[in-house]
């Protein structure tokens, strides 16, 4: 059974990395649902925090130039909710220490844009947001796939 499409979805960055690397993956698939390729009425958060991090996994995996293609493609092609917060609401989180100090920025993210859906491959990141706050759902690209298309 297909369900609803989340109408805010946050994409981590392996989602975007992966998704314009390999043309058949899950990951593709989702951004092409968000629109990538065709205009979509879903609306997806971002932040500087998820830029600076697409920008630094693609120059190391692609080269400089190949995370500011993805950028601009974000903001020419996708329906865009910009977020940002401040360091002491990022020091509060980290004073829980219910998640991992490294994905602080992209839960704060995810949480000040209102998602209904987090979508990473970062099991252990998942795992956490779902056992800890169950503030919103949270899939790996497969789980996304299977379930919305």
């Amino acid at each position: 059974m297909i369900h609803d499409i989340p109408q805010s979805i946050f994409l981590d960055t392996n989602i975007y990395i992966i998704g314009v690397a390999q043309e058949n993956s899950n990951e593709r698939k989702i951004l092409e649902l968000v629109g990538f390729e065709q205009p979509s009425p879903v609306k997806i958060i971002v932040s500087e925090e998820l830029f600076d991090q697409i920008l630094r996994v693609s120059k190391r995996l692609y080269g400089k130039d190949w995370g500011s293609q993805i950028l601009s493609r974000i903001w020419q092609k996708l329906q865009v909710i910009y977020v940002s917060f401040t360091s002491e609401e990022w020091l509060n989180i980290e004073k829980l220490g219910l998640i991992p100090r490294e994905d602080i920025g992209v839960y704060l993210t995810a949480s000040k844009g209102e998602t209904q859906c987090f979508v990473s491959a970062n099991y252990k990141l998942i795992r956490c947001l779902v056992q800890e706050t169950k503030e919103f759902e949270c899939l790996t690209p497969e789980e996304f796939v299977n379930k919305y298309l």
